[in-house]
């Protein structure tokens, strides 16, 4: 970025001639510039991904009626119908779905807007390892939303909430439910990003691996946390299974920081 890079860059002076001293870090072409100017720029992008994300809303939503229909057929049965209690549950419902597809688009786009904020204060390897993030980031969404479609949805609606035997009638909300299975799917998308964000903090210098590695019980302890509210399963089946993943993907980090 344009403040001193983090490394061990030497300040030099710069700019005589005109009498206005400006200064640099190893890294060439990292020029020193007041914080306000850093401020405005992390405003200013942040501000393109949010525009990303109301893009995607906005261009899945024509499909998002179909995508309900489908994933009604899927996991719960076309012999229960849909029940809305409002009169907007139904466009409510259809925007949570379009925020998964939202976000699948905007996290890439999040990583790529925080290298060009970064891009003049990192080492060519750095720089590297960002192109690198950027791609791995979608692909690692799109593998955490498959989690929760074909492992995590099918055992909350076929055999935990849709289990009532033959004394009640199931009758589920269109909102209720759809919120349910977008909580999943955007939450296995966003959890499956804890490789990068971990490698991406301990590159920064935001995190030391040794502290990564001597607090385990604190992570652990986040990650039970997490899994509570990423999965709405009042068995803790789910919660069980979130928890397991993230265990994995949290040793699996520390791993890919050792390699990188």
């Amino acid at each position: 970025m344009n403040s001193q890079h983090t490394g061990n860059g030497t300040a030099t002076s710069a700019g005589k001639a005109s009498g206005v001293n400006s200064y640099t870090s190893g890294v060439p072409g990292d020029v020193e510039e007041p914080i306000v100017a850093h401020l405005i720029e992390l405003r200013n992008r942040l501000a393109i991904v949010l525009i990303w994300l109301f893009l995607g809303i906005i261009i899945s939503f024509p499909f998002s009626a179909k995508g309900m229909l489908l994933v009604w057929k899927e996991f719960i049965s076309t012999d229960i119908y849909m029940t809305a209690y409002s009169p907007l549950e139904w466009t409510f419902a259809r925007l949570k779905l379009c925020l998964v597809f939202a976000l699948a688009i905007s996290i890439p786009q999040l990583f790529y807007q925080l290298y060009r904020f970064a891009g003049k204060g990192l080492y060519p390897h750095e720089k590297r390892f960002f192109l690198k993030v950027i791609p791995a980031s979608f692909l690692l969404f799109i593998f955490g939303t498959a989690i929760g479609y074909f492992v995590v949805l099918p055992v909350m609606f076929k055999y935990i909430l849709l289990y009532s035997g033959d004394m009640a009638t199931a009758q589920l909300s269109v909102q209720n439910t759809l919120s349910a299975v977008t909580t999943i799917l955007a939450g296995f998308g966003l959890v499956f990003q804890l490789p990068l964000l971990v490698v991406f903090a301990v590159k920064m210098g935001l995190v030391e691996y040794q502290t990564l590695k001597k607090q385990r019980i604190l992570v652990y302890s986040g990650i039970m946390a997490i899994s509570l509210f990423l999965s709405p399963d009042p068995t803790f089946i789910a919660q069980i299974v979130v928890a397991l993943l993230l265990g994995v993907l949290f040793e699996f980090s520390l791993l890919l920081v050792r390699l990188f």
